[in-house]
């Protein structure tokens, strides 16, 4: 324990803070919220949401202003001065970018936001990932001057995948080349999505001083940008045709073309604009518009636009208003498998960090039931009870106690030893059996497999193959053992990171995301463990796939003592359309060929095919014809197969 001072007007007050570790305020933390302050709403008041975006597009900068205006931090941090509240590892603050995705909870507005700021950087996909699958809804940030980038393409189908309702953000309004119309044409074109826009930004790059709500026609100006300029102090008032002329009816406009975006997807709102309200547009309420436009964004069917500039303090809370006001609460998403736990415990462990004082933290997201301390749960993946000693709010590497977790909410547990990224925690083995019991049952009575009815109740992180991997090496074999110990605990840590033996040589190798990733972990095995390790060349796990299709026939004909094999196999493939990468082909059978194919020889014709794209995926085979002599063996299908897919 720690203890630091701070004078008040009247006495001197000793605070003792629990971690091991003391924030370091660039000013006394005076008059911050305390976290023991947080409002404990009721669940429709609670968003857990996701700031994602490519690199560089201002993801920790727009959650930074976001905890200042909340009242949680005093001063404002800054990624390049490395002072910033969720970027807190060693290797961030001097690389300047987020590495691995940090959790804070505070309250705007009588609502409580769990908010999880996530990596942009290719190397780190699978912590947005991992983050995606316990979140309700993002914020997907982007730099107005460059639009949509690579990386932003990869979170948005992560968030397609997980159905998660968004809000755009277009940041750096007052950089050079900025341009809102640009950057929306971009995601219109790009992401293949219907942008609302609801607000209008006045002035681009350096004459942006403001926006105006589009929905409510209020302009929102902040003061001239000074040293000591914080953002707070900011004028809001009814846009007047008196004003700026030009303005206004660019804002008159973007209100129709508005409701007439919404009108055209939500079918209540649309009798509401055809009914009482069809002669004149301008007397839709803006609360009814807002409903609307909640409906919609929660469908999935639009993603509301907003624009403002965090660096410059500009937009960042009337961003916070639209995301207590489009994104949902916990209660609005649907997810399958809590119908079968009714009102039971059903929470989802999605990240686990060391902390050398209380051992691993779990980060839980609960679904249903409630999480207390010092209570007994069961995890369904790993088959076995554990106890959770102590419930903590998350605020980046700050933590708070609390004294109970309800459904909907987001927290660290401490003394889960055994669960890891993935696993479903349930309150007993009991309720897990009842759970797959009510499954199988509303499946109407089939008899389902084990791994069947896992997959009805888990849901876990999908974690794609390495890429890139090289040697590590200890200073000396008796740091060998330490070396173990710290890769067991950054593995566990991050499921992406790989490590194997190789059989021949007795070496440990390390297998990464990228040349970025292998080199984070070796500076914290440095940093964090004490280790002075050494890696070998990186090496490259190269694939390989076809651009066309092509078909080609082949014959083997041979004699083996006084048996003949003939095969005549004829095959077609293509590059696979699906999105996602398909590390095994995909294997069919012409009509043909399966109205005459005994199922005994599927087995040969598959190894044939699987021997020979060892290094190849993104691919579909299908057998168009085969042919084969009856005393023709299997591994002589398998070689003729293997031989037509090489040609």
């Amino acid at each position: 324990k720690h203890e630091y001072f701070r004078k008040t007007k009247m006495s001197l007050v000793s605070v003792t803070q629990q971690n091991c570790s003391l924030r370091n305020y660039s000013s006394p933390p005076g008059d911050v919220k305390s976290l023991r302050s947080v409002i404990n709403p009721h669940i429709s008041r609670i968003r857990n949401i996701g700031i994602m975006a490519h690199i560089d597009a201002g993801k920790t900068t727009t959650t930074e202003r976001m905890l200042y205006y909340s009242g949680y931090i005093r001063t404002l941090g800054d990624v390049d001065d490395g002072d910033t509240v969720t970027d807190f590892m060693v290797q961030e603050r001097e690389r300047g970018i987020t590495i691995q995705s940090a959790a804070v909870t505070f309250d705007w507005k009588d609502y409580r936001i769990n908010l999880i700021d996530t990596p942009g950087h290719v190397d780190f996909t699978v912590e947005v990932e991992r983050c995606l699958r316990v979140l309700d809804g993002a914020v997907a940030v982007f730099d107005a001057s460059a639009g949509v980038e690579a990386q932003t393409l990869t979170v948005w189908r992560q968030a397609d995948k997980h159905q998660i309702p968004r809000i755009c953000f277009l940041n750096k309004m007052d950089k050079n080349r900025a341009s809102f119309t640009y950057a929306v044409e971009s995601i219109k074109q790009k992401l293949k999505t219907k942008p609302l826009l609801l607000q209008l930004p006045i002035g681009e790059a350096k004459t942006f001083r403001g926006l105006v709500d589009v929905v409510t026609k209020e302009q929102i100006i902040w003061k001239p940008t000074s040293d000591l300029d914080d953002g707070k102090n900011f004028e809001q008032k009814l846009l007047l045709e008196a004003g700026d002329p030009n303005l206004f009816q660019e804002v008159q406009d973007a209100r129709n073309t508005l409701i007439e975006q919404v009108a055209e997807l939500d079918d209540e709102f649309a009798e509401l604009v055809l009914g009482e309200y069809s002669e004149n547009f301008d007397l839709i309420p803006a609360d009814k518009l807002q409903s609307a436009i909640r409906r919609v964004t929660l469908a999935q069917k639009a993603v509301p636009v907003l624009c403002g500039s965090a660096l410059k303090n500009k937009g960042v809370q009337p961003l916070l208003d639209a995301i207590t006001m489009y994104l949902p609460a916990p209660n609005e998403r649907s997810y399958e498998f809590l119908q079968w736990y009714k009102d039971d415990l059903c929470a989802l462990a999605f990240k686990v960090l060391h902390d050398k004082c209380r051992g691993p933290l779990v980060f839980v997201r609960v679904y249903s039931g409630s999480l207390k301390p010092q209570s007994a749960v069961y995890n369904i993946n790993k088959s076995c009870t554990e106890r959770i000693s102590r419930l903590l709010l998350p605020f980046a590497d700050q933590q708070t106690e609390i004294p109970s977790l309800m459904p909907g909410n987001i927290a660290l547990t401490v003394g889960l030893k055994q669960s890891a990224t993935g696993d479903t925690i349930v309150s007993s083995k009991a309720s897990a059996v009842a759970a797959a019991r009510r499954a199988g049952r509303d499946a109407g009575g089939e008899k389902r497999s084990t791994s069947v009815i896992e997959s009805l109740l888990l849901a876990g992180v999908e974690i794609p193959d390495p890429v890139f991997f090289c040697t590590i090496e200890p200073p000396s074999v008796a740091k060998q053992q330490d070396l173990d110990n710290a890769l067991s605990c950054l593995q566990r840590e991050d499921p992406s990171l790989k490590v194997k033996l190789d059989p021949d040589t007795g070496q440990t190798i390390l297998c990464g995301m990228g040349e970025l990733h292998i080199e984070i972990i070796h500076d914290r095995i440095k940093h964090e463990y004490g280790i002075e390790t050494y890696l070998g060349p990186l090496q490259i796990a190269y694939r390989e796939t076809i651009l066309n299709a092509a078909q080609a026939t082949d014959i083997l004909d041979k004699t083996v003592g006084d048996k003949r094999h003939f095969v005549t196999a004829e095959l077609e493939v293509r590059p696979s359309l699906g999105e996602r990468a398909m590390t095994k082909p995909v294997i069919e059978y012409a009509a043909s060929v399966t109205e005459v194919l005994p199922k005994e020889l599927q087995g040969a014709i598959e190894n044939g095919v699987m021997n020979s794209c060892i290094q190849v995926q993104d691919i579909d085979v299908t057998v168009q014809s085969l042919s084969v002599h009856p005393d023709t063996s299997h591994t002589m299908i398998s070689a003729c197969v293997s031989r037509c897919m090489q040609k």
